[in-house]
């Protein structure tokens, strides 16, 4: 398996390259280029099968290189750097199926966690080049949706549980996970961990001889009274009233 590293950044690339585990991960190449045009030239000469891309680079950006090589029909699997947290930059990554967009700069062992996680995926591809196209955590895949539905439901009782925890988890940028599961929830992350909350409220009301303070805190909000204001909104009862 290769891989390419495309910034424009000469000390960057370097360091990225020493920080991979490349024996470890089984690259049998690692190539580099310092632009678009150098990556283009390479992708279309050599067998790459993953891309850690930069976005900001001068003359041609990560993302027009992006859409120049769905023209090309050539389709690594893309994992996109970036120094800025940028919504638009996440959106546009999406559209193009990237695997993950990763913030600057970022550690060896999650440098090599997300390559790891990254190969994992290709590997059923390569062994059935017949399965479905494309590349990236799709917003319809059933690993993705089963990975936060899942975590929000262990950590349902964290009050501190938000986009940016859960993001850091499963190692997503936090606005690329808000946007992924907007498509596929329609609804926003902290709207559905609400939602959640109040569920799991309900059914302790009805099955549980628990205080409402305890329930309050067992499903991540402590403050009792706006627990109180939460609940009503939701169901148009007190808790009082909904458990008689």
């Amino acid at each position: 398996m290769n891989l390419l590293i495309i910034d424009d950044e000469y000390y960057i690339v370097q360091g990225l390259v020493g920080m991979i585990n490349k024996e470890e991960l089984g690259f049998d190449h690692i190539f580099t280029a310092y632009s678009a045009q150098q990556g283009m030239t390479i992708l279309k000469k050599e067998q790459v099968d993953l891309m850690l891309l930069d976005i900001e680079m001068p003359k041609e950006t990560g993302l027009e290189l992006l859409e120049q090589l769905n023209v090309e029909g050539l389709q690594p699997t893309t994992i996109i750097l970036s120094g800025h947290q940028r919504f638009d930059y996440a959106q546009e990554a999406m559209h193009y199926h990237c695997f993950n967009y990763l913030l600057k700069p970022i550690g060896k062992q999650n440098l090599n966690q997300e390559l790891s996680r990254a190969m994992a995926f290709l590997r059923p591809k390569q062994v059935n080049p017949e399965s479905e196209a494309g590349n990236g955590i799709k917003i319809n895949d059933s690993s993705f949706v089963h990975t936060v539905r899942r975590y929000i439901r262990d950590h349902l009782s964290d009050a501190d549980l938000n986009r940016v925890k859960i993001a850091d988890a499963i190692h997503l940028n936090p606005d690329y996970l808000s946007f992924c599961f907007h498509k596929e929830f329609e609804t926003t992350l902290t709207a559905y961990i609400n939602s959640k909350r109040m569920d799991q409220a309900k059914y302790l009301l009805k099955n549980t001889t628990m205080s409402i303070s305890d329930i309050a805190e067992q499903v991540g909000i402590p403050n009792t009274s706006y627990f109180y204001r939460q609940f009503k909104k939701t169901t148009g009862q007190t808790p009082q009233q909904y458990r008689k």
